[in-house]
């Protein structure tokens, strides 16, 4: 299996703007930010789902997430930060940072408006994830 992206920036195959970095984690700006100042939180482990990822690195890079979010809201005066976990795109999970300035107007571009589900539906998908969490 070849080397995710994400790798490939850790090891400094392809460049990044680098933001943070620890034995664990890195964080970098994202090379295509729907916001200004969007950055990424990446553990060094190439592992694509992030309910995959021990606890200890889990937990890690939440802390470093909150660490990026609170110093973006300084840096770019952001009114709220956003954060959003992805594995999709890129097959490694990643912590997407969203330093809102105008959160009116951005949040549509992150993301979609949901639709009303009604009771019934809501109350089949509760059975489901209680049943689930039984186990």
């Amino acid at each position: 299996m070849a080397a995710s992206i994400f790798t490939q920036i850790i090891n400094r195959e392809i460049p990044a703007h680098f933001l943070y970095e620890d034995e664990f984690c890195v964080a970098i700006l994202d090379k295509f930010p729907a916001v200004k100042g969007q950055s990424l939180v990446i553990p060094k482990k190439d592992v694509d789902y992030a309910f995959d990822l021990d606890d200890d690195t889990y937990l890690h890079l939440f802390k470093t997430a909150k660490r990026i979010a609170k110093a973006s809201d300084k840096a770019l005066n952001a009114e709220r930060t956003c954060l959003v976990v992805e594995g999709f795109d890129v097959p490694h999970v990643h912590i997407k940072i969203y330093p809102m300035q105008d959160t009116e107007k951005a949040l549509g571009a992150i993301m979609p408006e949901g639709l009303e589900a009604n009771d019934e539906s809501l109350a089949i998908v509760a059975t489901q994830i209680q049943a689930a969490l039984e186990v």
